[in-house]
């Protein structure tokens, strides 16, 4: 076999001469490849010793046996074609096999549709983003304003007293006249009023050596930012409180006492629930972390007469409840609004971290929290409908897997990558169910909380012995808490039902020709990645050396990080901004970054996609648009007609006769087997049909597969030749009882007429390929040489 091999391979050399050099392994594909721009000249004087080297491996022997014999057998089924109205078998059968799952996938893609638009209808009914963006947007600008202002304690007292307490604490029309009940106070821009108590908390630090009383800075105190303190504090100067009046509130009178002990409570620990997030997540590391617990806690009424609000905040001020200890301060207030579709809370809450490097980082933050959970008798209906479906979807996976399990190939259909897919929509479609039914139990809490608030308040007791709406806001917190986590549930769901669309798109040939794309293109643009990750980590790294110490985009890593991708994606910046320092190294910074990252890497990821997506174009020729599809899916009705009157074949009955069927088809043979199959039907079938073999033929004629078929023949011939050579010198072994040469010769005789018969055809054929190949060149050279002229 060697010799036979040896020759087929430096043969390879001879006929190629400068393309490239090609062993093929056993499902067709190359063994190995060069390419190199000196090989083309040393082909023929190396090729003997490349040969002996690739036959080195006994295992590479039958491989490319199993090779040739699998191009040989396209040549012949190729060549040896006959009548040109049958179609082989093998490729009815994948024509068939096509047309059933394109016919499930197809149906499977209005299911699809109808199940994302049930679930993006009711997420959209339940939230009402469109209200809450209006309320929100507007009550975080006007109850922040002034806030940036703010870079120190007596900015921040300055702020509180001028700006956000006579906002939140109006008791006076926008004339200035005083409102004749107390149900009219605290109304935030006219239609949100303050319920419960606005909450002002702080969270310490203790004061300790630094550096654990080592080093240079061993004799100075610091403040340590991750310590906690819950120890008592404040100025020990007694006040003067002015004595409680009977006018001030209509549900009772406090003692001075009781309005002193009220005030002190700032200056005690008391454990609340856990504040917002804040400042920017990159900077958590350095500042203060939020705490469930150690709080102290400035509570303000909306009962209460705003010159008495003033003298409780000068209170807490001269007895510096803002000091060096001082990391964190919350502000939080609720509102309501009805006015606005559903009644709804707004959770206001404000963050001042206390950098340990000096300054302030501020954070505002809106929740909205609805009290009541259906707008109308729509949202519910929808919502029936996605639970409807999602069933359906549970009972039609389960009916799938029982059949599978009796067909004992419960593990091959688990493997599946639909099955996985529908087992997450099922997991994930119930955990939303359950997750708004856990919302909605949350949301009773939060009601009748209020309820008990907004009661309470028509009371109008002392601020100085009630602790109404503290409450209120601890079920506040713990429901924002939740939804935070439950909308990223929701829109990672949502993102699960547009892979489901992926899978259905990939039915129709001219939709699956861009999710093949992406199929295919996901490997090359994973390596890609790898070299772009640490291109893209050094210029992060570079970024933060030289512009963090004055630019917030680079003051972290992960900062750089994200800003570089933004950078490398658009393409934008400010360069006198960049440019303030470090001229030129910012100018070479710069400039690298965009040729790099923008222009040749991002560059680089389109001409991947691009050159996958045009051979898989290619591939697919002619084939049916998505038009036509949604045209058969609009007629199905016919189809389904058609079936009653057991006129119409299933596909799995074709599936179950072809192999009875011979090897090559025809209509008349179709009409044997299936008397009663309709013209329509024989009709696109066999046009299928027609259409995939001369997609087969075209991907025979090409260059690499043709010239691989005219190898494969030519490894047989010399396989005849020297079995007739030795057949001559007497040096082969027949084997068996000594029996008349002459039926094996008339055999071998035969096969090689055949073989030389198929061989001439095929040089028919590229001589063909050639010649059409010559007429392309002449007339790309004459186009060049009009665009020359």
């Amino acid at each position: 076999k060697r010799p036979v091999l040896a020759q087929w391979v430096v043969w390879t050399a001879d006929v190629r001469g400068s393309e490239t050099e090609m062993a093929f392994d056993s499902d067709g594909s190359a063994l190995f490849e060069h390419n190199s721009p000196g090989y083309a000249a040393d082909s023929k004087s190396n090729g003997t010793a490349e040969a002996l080297g690739l036959l080195g491996r006994e295992s590479n022997v039958p491989r490319i046996y199993q090779a040739a014999q699998t191009y040989r057998g396209v040549a012949r089924e190729l060549l040896g074609r006959k009548d040109p109205d049958a179609v082989p078998r093998d490729v009815m059968h994948r024509v068939v096999s096509t047309q059933q799952e394109r016919f499930y996938g197809c149906l499977s893609l209005p299911g699809n549709l109808v199940f994302f638009l049930l679930f993006s209808v009711a997420v959209i009914l339940h939230e009402d983003i469109t209200n809450t963006y209006m309320i929100e947007s507007g009550l975080r600008t006007h109850l922040s304003e002034g806030a940036e202002e703010m870079n120190d304690r007596a900015g921040i007292w300055n702020w509180l007293e001028s700006s956000l307490m006579p906002k939140l604490f109006a008791q006076t029309d926008p004339l200035g006249l005083p409102y004749a009940s107390k149900t009219e106070w605290s109304r935030v821009l006219t239609y949100n009023q303050l319920v419960g108590p606005a909450v002002i908390a702080q969270q310490r630090s203790n004061r300790v050596w630094c550096n654990d009383g080592e080093g240079v800075s061993g004799d100075m105190y610091c403040y340590d930012q991750f310590t906690r303190s819950n120890a008592e504090f404040g100025s020990q100067d007694v006040l003067t409180i002015a004595a409680p009046t009977s006018s001030e509130y209509a549900g009772g009178t406090s003692t001075i006492a009781e309005r002193r002990a009220y005030w002190d409570s700032a200056f005690k620990v008391q454990n609340s629930r856990r504040l917002a997030r804040t400042i920017r997540p990159e900077f958590d590391i350095m500042l203060p972390r939020v705490q469930k617990e150690d709080n102290f806690v400035v509570a303000i009424h909306p009962n209460t007469p705003y010159n008495l609000t003033e003298q409780h905040l000068n209170y807490v001020k001269q007895r510096e409840w803002l000091d060096a200890h001082t990391k964190l301060v919350n502000i939080r207030a609720l509102l309501v609004n009805a006015e606005v579709g559903r009644p709804r809370l707004q959770m206001f809450s404000f963050n001042i971290a206390f950098s340990r490097g000096g300054g302030l980082f501020t954070y505002v933050k809106m929740n909205t929290i609805f009290l009541k959970s259906f707008p109308d008798v729509a949202t519910i209906v929808v919502d029936i409908l996605f639970c409807t479906h999602l069933f359906i979807i549970f009972v039609v996976e389960l009916y799938r897997l029982g059949r599978s399990v009796g067909r004992r190939e419960a593990r091959r259909h688990m493997r599946k990558g639909w099955t996985i897919l529908q087992a997450l929509t099922i997991i994930g479609g119930v955990c939303v169910i359950a997750g708004y039914c856990y919302e909605f139990t949350l949301r009773d809490g939060v009601r009748r909380a209020f309820e008990q608030v907004a009661a309470t308040q028509l009371q109008d007791n002392p601020a100085d012995t009630s602790n109404n709406g503290i409450s209120l806001i601890e079920e506040a917190d713990n429901m924002n808490e939740y939804m935070g986590n439950f909308r990223i549930v929701t829109g990672l769901y949502c993102l699960l039902c547009m892979v489901r669309f992926f899978t259905s798109f990939s039915a129709q040939p001219r939709l699956a020709v861009v999710t093949t794309t992406l199929e295919v293109s996901a490997f090359d643009i994973v390596h890609f990645l790898i070299v772009l990750a640490p291109t893209w980590l050094a210029y992060a790294l570079a970024g933060c050396f030289i512009f963090g110490r004055r630019m917030e985009e680079f003051a972290t890593l992960d900062a750089s990080i994200g800003y570089c991708f933004k950078l490398m994606i658009e393409g934008e910046y400010d360069w006198p901004y960049y440019a303030e320092e470090n001229y030129f190294t910012t100018m070479f910074w710069m400039w690298t970054f965009m040729v790099l990252l923008n222009l040749i890497m991002l560059n680089l990821v389109l001409a991947i996609i691009l050159d996958v997506y045009g051979s898989i174009r290619r591939e697919t020729g002619k084939s049916e648009t998505a038009w036509l599809t949604l045209w058969r899916m609009l007629t199905l009705w016919r189809m389904l007609q058609l079936y009653r009157r057991r006129v119409w074949v299933r596909s799995a009955q074709l599936l179950e006769a072809l192999p009875n069927m011979p090897d090559e088809i025809k209509e008349e043979d179709l009409l044997a087997t299936f008397p009663n199959m309709c013209k329509e039907q024989l009709h696109i079938l066999m046009e299928a049909c027609y259409f995939q073999v001369s997609m087969d033929d075209m991907a025979a004629a090409d260059g690499q597969r043709a010239m691989k078929m005219a190898l494969s023949c030519k490894l047989a011939i010399d396989q005849v030749a020297t079995t007739v050579k030795a057949l001559h010198e007497g040096t082969i072994e027949t084997g068996g009882d000594d029996k008349p040469g002459s039926e094996w010769v008339k055999k071998l005789a035969g096969e090689m007429a055949e073989q030389n018969h198929l061989m001439m055809k095929l040089q028919s054929k590229l001589k063909m390929v050639e010649k059409q190949w010559e007429i392309i060149l002449e007339k790309e050279a004459e186009e060049q040489e009009e665009n020359n002229e």
